[in-house]
């Protein structure tokens, strides 16, 4: 038994490498036979297509030489000589259907006929053309490639072959009606190519021998190899997958040392501190996040969860941030630094504002509708007395003077009033698809006496071909007369207003720009002017703007207001375009 063991044991691995050696020839042979036939498609597909270019380069020079005569078959056998003395071509022949020679010439010991002409049209049905190996008279191996001779089309050889044999239209020149029953025929020699399959052949046995030899080594360092580079890729698919999840992150990350140096840092990291992600590495933690990060994380050894904090950008704009901070060990529990996480809270804390802002106007709303029909019920009867003493007190001048005024007053509430309930209870826009242009034109016509009276120079930049929106034209029309109307009132006389109308941003919308150069707005004021009943003007209703911000929120777009005190202000409205 013990006996048996040791045979075993002494005799497995030289049976595993018999096997191995065994499986490798197999294998080689396989292949050998796999890649002479793969050279010798390739080598076919290559004398294919560099013969094709040929005749089509001869085709090519009898149709630029006799693009509508006869052609000369002297310089036809001129072309065809020159081109053959390639040292790659053995011959080129051009003859007629009955094998007559025309051009070129027959290799030594060749009749000056080709006997089997009258077969090749019925073979050119398949394909086009033919291609063969064939030996020359004097012995050579050639590749042989035959077509239908065509230097007037440029359609494919087998479009060629069925076409020919149809009658002749009438409108064919004297260059068609000749080449119609030429045929070309044009031998390439392959002994470089055989040369090279035979060295290949002699190749793939020594190889074989080599591996025969060397087979267990062999086998068993492509096993260690294999290994090596198989854990080495996987570790550097893993590496850039997990790169590609952090850089794609909508959150920032980034890492720091012990020493409160940035390590590792994502795009959107990089972002919120306003610099380059190679320009914050390596950057101590104070002067990239700002003193109150740099607070939270005096205790990194507890986990920090959605802390809020602001932090200042270099250019002095403050992004509302949450923080979550977590200790980062090693395997001996040693502490190595930190990750921190970082959320932009600016979406959310506009999101916030609007919905604050839309509660804040919905009840003010519901309560001035409420107010407003309880006002306009007694401000019929006052204006009705009011044009009854009117009547009455004729030829007494200041007793209707007051009356005139009561009228005046009562109209002016009405039209408070009326606004008030257009905002309390707004109109479900009708939309249809218009061009703005016109209607900014419109709101500038109505205005064009006020505009005259003050001087004022209009200013206008419209982008050509813009496409129209979906919108509702009268409101969109009170939104550009209003925005006009606060333009004209701010501007001295002879001032400016300018009006532009662009395409804007990567998604599809349109922007409009109403800009002036007016008194412009106090900074205090500028984050107040689309509040409802917000107005610096004397006798302003504070609900222009407000009505403006509403019609544009329901149009799905966006205005902006940008005011410099004394050097006038700019509206901008951006519009979806559908």
């Amino acid at each position: 038994m013990k006996k048996g063991k040791r045979y075993k044991t002494l005799y497995l691995p030289a049976l595993i490498i018999v096997l191995t050696v065994v499986v490798l020839l197999v294998v080689i042979a396989v292949s050998t036979y796999q890649n002479i036939d793969r050279e010798r498609s390739r080598t076919d597909e290559f004398l294919l297509r560099e013969g094709m270019s040929l005749l089509r380069a001869i085709e090519a020079g009898v149709r630029v030489d006799f693009p509508a005569s006869h052609p000369d078959v002297s310089r036809v056998q001129k072309l065809i000589a020159e081109i053959g003395e390639e040292p790659e071509i053995a011959r080129i022949l051009l003859f007629d259907e009955e094998g007559n020679l025309l051009a070129g010439g027959p290799a030594q010991g060749e009749e000056q006929k080709i006997q089997e002409a009258a077969s090749l049209p019925l073979l050119f049905w398949e394909k086009g053309w033919i291609s063969r190996y064939m030996q020359l008279p004097s012995g050579e191996k050639t590749y042989e490639i035959i077509k239908p001779f065509r230097p007037f089309l440029s359609k494919d050889p087998l479009a060629v072959v069925r076409e020919t044999g149809k009658r002749t239209p009438s409108g064919e020149n004297p260059l068609q009606q000749w080449a119609k029953d030429k045929i070309i025929s044009l031998n390439l020699r392959v002994g470089a190519f055989e040369k090279a399959r035979k060295e290949d052949i002699h190749h793939a046995f020594l190889m074989g021998g080599i591996l025969v030899v060397l087979g267990t080594g062999a086998i068993y360092f492509i096993l260690i190899v294999q290994n090596y580079y198989l854990v080495d890729r996987t570790l550097a698919e893993m590496k850039t997958y997990t790169e590609n999840v952090v850089e794609s992150m909508a959150d920032g990350l980034l890492s720091v040392d012990r020493d409160r140096m940035i390590v590792t840092l994502n795009r959107r990291a990089a972002e919120f501190l306003g610099a380059g992600e190679e320009d914050l590495k390596r950057k101590e933690i104070p002067g990239a996040l700002g003193k109150e990060v740099e607070d939270l994380l005096e205790g990194r050894s507890s986990t920090i969860r959605d802390r809020e904090v602001e932090l200042l950008q270099p250019s002095g704009e403050r992004v509302p941030l949450s923080l979550s901070a977590t200790p980062l060990r090693d395997e001996a529990g040693r502490e190595m630094g930190a990750v921190l996480l970082l959320k932009d809270l600016r979406e959310i804390r506009d999101l916030q504002k609007r919905v604050r802002r839309s509660e804040r106007l919905a009840s003010l709303g519901r309560l001035a509708a409420g107010v407003a029909h309880e006002i306009r019920n007694p401000l019929s009867s006052i204006r009705g007395f009011a044009q009854f003493f009117l009547n009455r007190f004729k030829g007494q001048e200041e007793e209707q003077g007051y009356a005139l005024i009561m009228i005046k007053e009562v109209d002016r509430l009405n039209r408070v009033i009326t606004e008030l309930l257009d905002f309390a209870k707004p109109k479900e826009p009708h939309r249809e698809l218009h061009s703005l242009e016109p209607i900014i034109e419109h709101a500038l016509k109505v205005l064009e006496p006020d505009m005259l009276r003050k001087k004022a120079a209009v200013v206008k930049d419209y982008e050509p071909n813009l496409p129209p929106v979906l919108a509702d034209r009268d409101q969109i029309s009170q939104v550009f007369l209003n925005l006009l109307l606060n333009s004209l009132e701010s501007i001295e006389e002879r001032g400016e207003i300018r009006v532009s109308l662009k395409k804007w941003g990567d998604h599809p919308s349109l922007e409009v720009t109403i800009a002036d150069t007016g008194k412009g707005i106090a900074p205090a004021d500028v984050g107040k002017i689309f509040e409802p009943f917000f107005s610096t003007k004397p006798k302003g209703t504070g609900l222009g703007l407000a009505i403006v911000h509403q019609i544009v929120e329901s149009h799905g777009g966006d205005i902006e207001v940008e005011s410099r005190e004394g050097q006038g202000t700019t509206f901008r409205i951006t519009l979806p375009v559908h």
